[in-house]
């Protein structure tokens, strides 16, 4: 009987200067730069101009996309009483290449700072960008939900599993319900294989700068996994659609 193969290994790792400022390791080969962004759009307009200049201005970029909530996690979303498939998304991950981006979306939950009324207008300028190409599983369902929630639309979305159907090598394997875990396995090999703890806290027990909350390591350390995974598909399976 076969083995199975063990998860890789992740680690995470704060920056003890910058506040918010992450490195994640996934296994031996990849070390990610995870930034979360607190519904600073100036912070955000930072970022995301240093991944462009990094990446190319001008150059189609691949941009991996995830959300979540903080709903059904230990210590998360406590103000929300509805059903669990329609709490509002509180964490967007973005990613491209070896740098990922956390914005958080929640301006009920976290801070005592007021962000009441963010127009999110530096997201939509780069989701909307002619130049920008989102990849994710499931991913006209996320962003018709981010449209409704937030007024953020996503020109250019690319489904994951759309790709991995239409991929050669991948011919006969039904992927229609496939879950993002499952893709990367078959699209980038078994060593990335990611299992995600069913039991996970949304805030950590520590506190920022200003006297807030901090997300947990474990919320970091898996949202830049996924959006990471999301990303690399992508990457790979566009690659291999131009050829």
């Amino acid at each position: 009987m076969a083995k199975k193969k063990a998860p890789m290994e992740i680690s995470v790792e704060m920056d003890k200067k910058i506040w918010h400022t992450y490195v994640v390791n996934i296994g031996e080969e990849f070390m990610i730069n995870t930034t979360w962004v607190v519904q600073d759009e100036e912070h955000l307009s930072f970022c995301i101009a240093e991944i462009r200049e990094i990446y190319g201005k001008k150059n189609n970029l691949v941009v991996g996309l995830c959300a979540d909530t903080g709903h059904g996690y230990g210590r998360g979303f406590c103000n929300y009483k509805g059903m669990a498939n329609d709490a509002p998304f509180q964490l967007l991950q973005l990613c491209v290449g070896s740098h990922c981006l956390l914005y958080n979306l929640d301006d009920v939950n976290y801070s005592r700072r007021s962000f009441t009324g963010t127009k999110h207008k530096v997201l939509k300028g780069f989701l909307y960008d002619k130049y920008t190409t989102v990849v994710g599983v499931r991913i006209k369902e996320v962003a018709q939900k981010l449209e409704r929630e937030t007024g953020v639309i996503i020109k250019n979305p690319v489904e994951l599993r759309k790709l991995a159907e239409a991929e050669k090598s991948l011919k006969g394997y039904n992927l229609s319900g496939s879950k993002l875990a499952e893709l990367a396995k078959l699209v980038l090999g078994e060593h990335m294989h990611f299992v995600k703890p069913k039991k996970t806290t949304w805030w950590s027990d520590k506190y920022d700068e200003y006297g807030d909350p901090l997300l947990s390591n474990d919320v970091i350390m898996y949202a830049t996994v996924e959006v990471f995974l999301a990303y690399e598909i992508g990457s790979k399976l566009l690659r291999c659609s131009y050829r």
